[in-house]
């Protein structure tokens, strides 16, 4: 098991309440009109992006990325601060 999040590892991928986490999740991408990634962000929130660019979602960036990199150009806005980002609202 994973000490820090309980997960047993083993089971994973298998397991049922974890099944239905990843199809609620995927449910709300689909469902959202465009997706954000506030930096600093995980590497699951990464992967969620690349998803929600996928399908079609305009992209909001709001930070900046430690390192940048080529795919970071997926994003049509780019904000340096949740404040910059909330004027344009």
């Amino acid at each position: 098991a994973d000490a820090a999040h309980g997960i047993n590892k083993r089971f994973f991928y298998t397991d049922p309440q974890f099944q239905h986490l990843f199809k609620r999740d995927l449910e709300g991408l689909r469902e959202s009109e465009r997706a954000i990634l506030f930096l600093p962000a995980g590497q699951a929130s990464h992967i969620e992006i690349g998803i929600a660019y996928c399908m079609g979602k305009p992209c909001i960036l709001i930070g900046e990325p430690a390192k940048p990199e080529t795919l970071y150009l997926l994003f049509q806005e780019r904000y340096q601060t949740i404040e910059d980002f909330l004027h344009t609202l």
